[in-house]
């Protein structure tokens, strides 16, 4: 693992508060109170960024807004990133027609990451930081894996209870076949607190969470209601890869099938829609 460099963080924590605040602006003091850093540290940080166009200062005000160099690096994420910008149009309306909490997960094989979501006021769940990630290892990252090749579902499964795995692989069939993930909302798994530090969505479940093995939801049984977390599905792309993970969050809290195959329903029209778009398959 990386070892922390702190500089880099409060680079990083100042693009977040300006980025957080984008109708106002910030003095160095200001910066440098509500980041709870030394004025002298903070005063050569944000000069730097300043001189690199990434904030600009207002000679009345002398507050430090983002800058133009920004929207540059902006666009060219966006471009390396076609199918989040894509999906947007989809989010917003699975978030609005559902009322719940619309996110995109990209993956490198290693860790997901949250690259986008749309958030609507019904949903149950407030909405993440985007950058937040968690690795890919059971149970989390089902979308990105129950479409892979044996020898990689092996490897996502390593160190499980040998007694849960049996329970996991059906899940993953039941997956490919209806085309859908339903994460189940278990005794260890109810919100914790706001993510903070390594910024891992894994810091909100508990180291147990692996061996749960109601965790994902394999048959669905008609007369049976469910405390649903989540409800995913995958969006190809012309290779065949999984470009994204759309996931809806903020779902009622208990569902029966028939309401778990209406929002999957929604959901699958939209990832077929964008599947499409990608000359996926």
């Amino acid at each position: 693992m990386a070892r922390p460099s702190p500089q880099t963080q409060r680079v990083v924590a100042v693009a977040r508060l300006l980025a957080a605040h984008p109708d106002e602006g910030f003095t160095i003091s200001e910066i440098a109170r509500r980041l709870r850093l030394n004025k002298a540290t903070c005063y050569p940080m944000v000069g730097a960024l300043a001189d690199a166009g990434w904030l600009v200062r207002d000679p009345g005000t002398k507050a430090f807004r983002l800058g133009p160099e920004l929207i540059t690096i902006g666009e060219a994420a966006g471009r390396s990133l076609p199918a989040v910008q894509l999906a947007r149009p989809a989010m917003v309306e699975l978030a609005t027609e559902l009322g719940v909490t619309c996110a995109a997960f990209t993956c490198d094989g290693v860790v997901a990451t949250l690259a986008d979501q749309v958030w609507d006021v019904r949903s149950t769940v407030q909405p993440l930081r985007v950058g937040l990630w968690a690795p890919v290892r059971a149970p989390f990252g089902a979308v990105f894996i129950a479409w892979s090749e044996p020898r990689e579902i092996d490897q996502w499964l390593e160190g499980i209870d040998e007694r849960i795995v049996p329970r996991y692989r059906a899940a993953l069939d039941a997956i490919r076949a209806r085309g859908f993930v339903v994460e189940l909302r278990t005794p260890s798994r109810e919100p914790g607190p706001a993510v903070h530090g390594t910024g891992s969505l894994a810091e909100l479940m508990p180291a147990d969470v692996a061996n749960e093995r109601d965790f994902l939801l394999a048959e669905l049984d008609p007369k049976t209601s469910y405390p649903v977390s989540t409800i995913e599905a995958p969006v190809f792309d012309s290779d065949g890869n999984i470009a994204l993970g759309l996931v809806l969050v903020g779902v009622p809290r208990t569902m029966t099938a028939p309401d778990i195959e209406l929002f999957a329903k929604q959901l699958l029209a939209a990832t077929s829609a964008l599947t499409a778009s990608l000359t996926g398959s």
